[in-house]
């Protein structure tokens, strides 16, 4: 054998290893340039035959040549269909993209440096995960349609519904003809978003509303004022901090906004137990679960008890401004998760079921309408809310109970709320009964989420001491939606029904008002 020095092997093996690699590399440029490119020319330029010039060239032409490497098609797991290819970094362009076609949607423009610009359910901006501010905007206008018998022009309401003066007199609620009005009955501003971090929420809503309904007249609903104020915290998913002025975490139909609702307008029931008997607003603070992550959910609230924009201490209460008001709430979502905007718009293709059980106590609560410690904000709120019965007891101690289910399935949806409040007077001198309540409604989509046939029956005792005083509503309505509750018309046709006994107008009284409503809603 030949001697053969060390470079002539070390040369011989250079030769092999390039002889490998360009059959290697003839095959896959057959095969696929840009895989030849990406696996050969590299190792030969770690080794130093080739040039960085040679080999930016030699890429160059592999991705020019025909049938160069595309990225795998993955399909879309959430069609099962294949999702569309994305160019491999050396075929993007290195032009800067349109401001207005980003990765995010078709409503968002990316200004750049982490700066967005867009439209989600509201317009809004952002920089990168810092700040985010977005507006909203609902209008509802409506017009309704009533007619009452003579007994309420005759008599009137001022048990229940009673008119409240600036000096706090009463007077009864008395229509002498029919009713029909336009009015703009909601409209509501909301700036929303987070500061500093994602989970660090901000929410702040105005209001200003047309008195157009034909029971609440007066009272804190039909005035141009700040409606919610409040940051909620979201660093714990299972223990979220809310503090500010809100919505209580109490039943299932006043914890959903009036825009997600199947009719115009809540039933009466539901506004009249509110747990402060004001409104279903109040300041305070609130722990509670992300209902969007656990099936069982809690909250647990103390507020001021005496409704928004004032607390007792403006109310200079003898005695108990010291008082809170305590609410809680849990829930179980059975099966699936229906949520709380009503009816069954997604068409649930498995049946859905939730349950929940709220409770309140609001202590010390003076419900004179004048005299030290009144207040014509908390009495005329009282009345609008049907609570009438409850003013001029001086200082209460008001416990609300109520229990709540929803269920969704094909279109079709049922939800129900009962109601137990227990009143105690601290004066020996007033004596009010305890009330309860309870409403049932239903819907159905004809065209599944478009058009909807809707039906309700509600029934309140607001004083369990007497007799012949209960008051009904049954209402009936058809929705269509246009895209979803955030576009939709509603109509509904109901009459309800006003009791008094003897101890409230010498005999048995009914007024009877029958109540056509058509309202659009329409939230950008």
């Amino acid at each position: 054998m030949a001697h053969v020095t060390f470079a002539g092997q070390v040369r011989r093996a250079r030769e092999r290893w390039t002889a490998a690699l360009l059959a290697a590399g003839v095959i896959l440029v057959l095969w696929d340039p840009a895989v030849a490119a990406d696996a050969a020319l590299k190792f030969l330029l770690k080794k130093g035959i080739i040039t960085q010039s040679e080999y930016d060239e030699a890429i160059r032409d592999a991705e020019r040549a025909p049938g160069g490497s595309q990225p795998p098609v993955v399909p879309d797991t959430s069609t099962g269909q294949p999702a569309a290819a994305k160019p491999s970094e050396a075929q993007q362009p290195t032009a800067k993209a349109d401001p207005a076609k980003t990765p995010d949607s078709d409503t968002t423009v990316d200004l750049g440096k982490g700066i967005k610009f867009g439209y989600d359910r509201g317009i809004y901006t952002q920089f990168k995960d810092t700040f985010r501010l977005k507006i909203r905007l609902r209008i509802q206008p409506r017009f309704t349609d009533s007619h009452f018998n003579t007994a309420y022009n005759t008599i009137g309401d001022s048990k229940n519904f009673p008119l409240v003066s600036s000096t706090g007199a009463i007077t009864p609620l008395k229509h002498g003809e029919s009713v029909d009005v336009f009015g703009v009955h909601r409209v509501r501003l909301v700036f929303e978003g987070f500061a500093f971090n994602p989970e660090t929420e901000y929410f702040v809503q105005f209001r200003s509303d047309t008195n157009d309904a034909t029971t609440q007249q007066g009272g804190s609903r039909s005035t141009a004022q700040l409606y919610d104020a409040y940051l909620t915290l979201k660093q714990i998913p299972w223990a979220n901090l809310r503090i500010g002025q809100f919505r209580t975490h109490f039943g299932r139909q006043e914890f959903q906004s009036s825009a997600f609702l199947q009719f115009v307008d809540r039933n009466f029931v539901a506004e009249a137990f509110v747990p402060n008997v004001i409104d279903r607003r109040d300041q305070g603070v609130t722990f509670f679960s992300d209902q969007t992550k656990y099936p069982i959910n809690y909250a647990m609230g103390v507020f001021n008890g005496v409704g928004i924009n004032i607390n007792r201490l403006g109310l200079n209460t003898p005695g108990n401004a010291n008082e809170l008001m305590y609410v809680g709430r849990i829930t179980a979502d059975l099966l699936g998760k229906p949520g709380y905007p009503e009816g069954d718009l997604k068409n649930s293709q498995t049946p859905q079921l939730a349950v929940g059980a709220s409770y309140g106590y609001n202590g010390g609560l003076q419900t004179n309408t004048t005299g030290a410690g009144s207040s014509n904000q908390v009495s005329t709120a009282i009345a609008s809310l049907g609570n009438g019965r409850l003013l001029n007891q001086g200082v209460v101690n008001i416990g609300t109970t109520g229990l709540d289910f929803v269920f969704k399935y094909k279109g079709l949806s049922l939800q129900a709320e009962g109601f137990v409040r227990n009143v105690d007077t601290r004066e020996s001198a007033h004596r009010v009964g305890n009330a309860t309540g309870y409403y049932v409604q239903g819907g159905y989509f004809l065209i599944p989420t478009k058009l909807e046939v809707v039906g309700r029956y509600g029934s309140m005792d607001p004083d369990t001491q007497l007799g012949h005083d209960m008051i009904t509503s049954t209402v009936g309505g058809l929705n269509w939606y246009f895209n979803g509750h955030e576009n939709k018309l509603q109509f509904d046709y109901g009459v309800i029904t006003t009791r008094l006994g003897g101890a409230d107008v010498g005999g048995n009284v009914s007024l009877i008002e029958n109540r056509a409503r058509l309202q659009y809603t329409i939230v950008f």
